[in-house]
């Protein structure tokens, strides 16, 4: 029988067997996320080795998460660091070229293989917390709980953030012709309540009240009944979807890896504690000279200055959107066609009469504009008109699609020169 507190225990005592037991059981969970995210062999590879080369360094630290949890924590943050480290540092939103898949000519089973690799490509285009979300909960098979502690989420938010998911999924399958477009007309006022519920119903962890209510519901509205349809199978796709194997030998080049790792950080600390004390003496007091002399002084005394007019000042720059800054929830919650930064300090008397301001945190206030590239270039022109500076923007957290009917403004205050 496995026990992983003996296993764990036998780990920190520095015994490279028992570590690599605990790869054996938890690697082919690992790599499955890293592939699925991640979209590439090679990366998934890199992935995999990474979190193990975590998993052996900072297993000590771990007192609270069950281990394959704990490990799932830091593989999620290693896909996200390599997916960043792609694109330069920079959030940017994949742009695909949308594959026309022809219905008719094949028969079911055609269709099935036709969905799921649809689906594999799209997973691509969600946003980060869309698609961790997906993964953890669809693919991996973690419960509702059991996802929260990965992504530090409440049962609720695990819940709500798995609909939206599934929601934007959804609405990329329809895009690509995947799955049949939804009827044009006849979605009611109670509908987005509804197909709320539907995520709820598949997972099986809907009240009583609120699945008669359901049911009620889709016998009376067709465009519901397809929704739900279209979410049962998604979920079957993803439970079922085909396991892909490691490559040979990977499960031995993690397991080399985090031990060579583990002894090179412990052959510099051996070294370390070796340097005569008189050289660090010597460093101390050349540091001091430097500092007396103004050479180092005017640096540190420049920096601490910049960065108090800053906080002071509360502006910021487009740079400042990445995947480091947490957005709003109210922004997020939606699909926008376009999404334009603008840097300024003058008065949005034209904006403010054509938006909705949706949410301000931290002197950047988000306002959603419905129509399209016309009435998004009308606003651009008068706003440049005014002094401010504008910017395309993608970033992993925020759905961009074509068919969403609404764009995104992010307005950046900034101080003026005499403040």
């Amino acid at each position: 029988m496995f026990d992983e507190n003996s296993l764990v225990e036998r780990v920190l005592s520095g015994d490279e067997d028992a570590f690599a037991r605990l790869v054996a059981r938890l690697e082919p969970r690992v790599y499955q996320y890293a592939l699925r995210y991640l979209g590439e062999e090679q990366e998934a590879r890199q992935a995999t080795i990474e979190t193990f080369n975590q998993v052996y360094r900072k297993l000590h630290r771990n007192m609270e998460l069950r281990l394959s949890i704990w490990t799932l924590r830091l593989a999620a943050d290693v896909c996200a660091d390599i997916q960043k480290r792609k694109r330069g540092g920079k959030s940017s939103m994949a742009v695909f070229r949308l594959r026309e898949i022809p219905h008719g000519k094949h028969g079911k089973k055609q269709a099935a293989m036709d969905l799921d690799a649809a689906i594999q490509s799209q997973l691509l285009r969600l946003t980060r917390q869309q698609r961790e979300v997906l993964l953890l909960r669809d693919l991996i098979g973690l419960s509702d709980a059991e996802t929260g502690q990965v992504l530090k989420l409440d049962v609720s938010g695990v819940r709500l953030r798995i609909s939206r998911a599934r929601r934007d999924l959804r609405e990329l399958l329809v895009r690509q012709g995947a799955l049949p477009q939804p009827e044009k007309h006849g979605e009611g006022k109670d509908c987005p309540h509804f197909q709320e519920l539907c995520s709820q119903y598949v997972d099986e962890c809907i009240e009583d009240a609120d699945k008669a209510a359901l049911l009620d519901h889709i016998q009376e509205c067709s465009r519901c009944a397809a929704y739900l349809n279209d979410l049962t199978l998604i979920g079957r796709e993803l439970l079922h979807m085909e396991e892909e194997q490691a490559p040979e030998g990977l499960r031995d080049e993690v397991v080399r890896s985090a031990v060579r790792q583990q002894r090179e950080r412990a052959g510099l600390r051996a070294l370390g504690l070796r340097i005569p004390i008189v050289a660090l003496a010597c460093f101390a007091a050349i540091f001091a000279v430097l500092v007396c002399s103004g050479v180092l002084g005017g640096l540190f005394v420049n920096t601490t200055r910049q960065e108090t007019k800053m906080q002071s000042s509360g502006a910021h720059d487009t740079s400042v959107l990445s995947e480091d800054l947490r957005l709003p929830d109210a922004v997020t919650d939606m699909s926008y066609s376009y999404v334009i930064a603008a840097a300024g300090n003058a008065g949005l008397p034209e904006l403010s009469a054509s938006a909705e301001l949706i949410a301000a945190e931290d002197g950047m206030e988000y306002y959603r504009v419905d129509g399209g590239l016309e009435i998004m270039q009308k606003l651009a022109e008068g706003m440049e008109s005014v002094g401010y500076e504008l910017e395309s923007v993608s970033n992993d957290q925020l759905v961009i699609t074509p068919t969403a009917s609404q764009g995104l403004f992010i307005v950046i205050r900034q101080a003026k020169e005499d403040e």
